[in-house]
């Protein structure tokens, strides 16, 4: 069975960076600028739907490196991360001791933080980590327990139309898996659009254009340094327009969800 907590406490012992938390094999300059257009996003959402916060505090599940958390800091909110990694957990504390960071797995038991609490909840880029769908149940139920009537989920996952697309640490869910899901635990969908659509393996894709597109990117990013420096910021460009305009996408999206009481 996978031991989730000792993955990831490994992983980010050993590279505690964008790295760490990204996409392992393609390397930094791929994750500096792929992260750079999530950071475009998620300022946006969560400026957009802050009008709908009760009061100024917001949980991010699966904080890792603080990538969210410093997007959350440039809004001023005041923020509680939870993580499974007792790695990332013990350098979030130092990193920004304004905060307050527990080790915890969202996906295990009750969470020990007052119920409706919280006005907003995000989670980027963790809950495919979690591959266990009982654990996906008990961490949408924790979410939904801990924000406010009305609050606000933004998570991101692939969202896949059909098939399977399963590795060891990770679990593509269906749309329909999640829809599901989500009104289970007592969710409304308000939104759902683009992360990502050329910078991000397109498991969802309906045609074999962008499974070939994302080869040949990632085939001339490992084929030399330079190649690799040009590439990723040449392509930025493109993605935010991309995700700008374009309502689907192949590879990882965002959703936006409201907690029903």
């Amino acid at each position: 069975m996978f031991d989730a907590r000792k993955y990831w406490d490994e992983r980010l012992s050993n590279q505690y960076d964008l790295v760490g938390v990204g996409d392992i094999s393609l390397g930094m300059n791929y994750n500096k600028w792929s992260y750079k257009v999530t950071r475009k996003i998620l300022f946006r959402l969560f400026r957009k739907y802050s009008s709908m916060f009760q009061n100024n505090k917001v949980l991010d599940i699966g904080p890792g490196t603080g990538f969210v958390v410093n997007i959350w800091k440039s809004l001023g909110k005041d923020l509680t991360g939870i993580d499974i990694s007792a790695t990332a957990v013990k350098n979030l504390k130092v990193q920004y001791p304004e905060y307050s960071f527990l080790e915890f797995d969202i996906g295990s038991s009750k969470v020990n933080l007052p119920e409706n609490t919280f006005s907003c909840c995000s989670a980027a880029s963790v809950l495919y980590h979690i591959v266990d769908d009982k654990a996906l149940d008990i961490a949408l139920s924790n979410i939904h327990r801990l924000l406010k009537k009305d609050g606000i989920f933004i998570f991101s996952d692939n969202f896949i139309r059909e098939g399977q697309y399963n590795i060891t640490h990770q679990r593509c869910r269906t749309l329909q898996e999640y829809k599901d899901a989500l009104h289970r635990n007592g969710f409304e969908i308000l939104d759902r659009l683009p992360n990502y659509v050329l910078m991000n393996d397109p498991v969802d894709a309906q045609t074999k254009f962008y499974p070939r597109l994302w080869h040949l990117l990632t085939r001339l990013s490992a084929k030399s340094k330079l190649l690799n420096a040009i590439l990723w910021p040449a392509v930025y460009p493109i993605e935010l327009l991309l995700t700008s305009v374009l309502k689907e996408s192949p590879a990882q999206e965002f959703m936006i969800c409201k907690a029903i009481k």
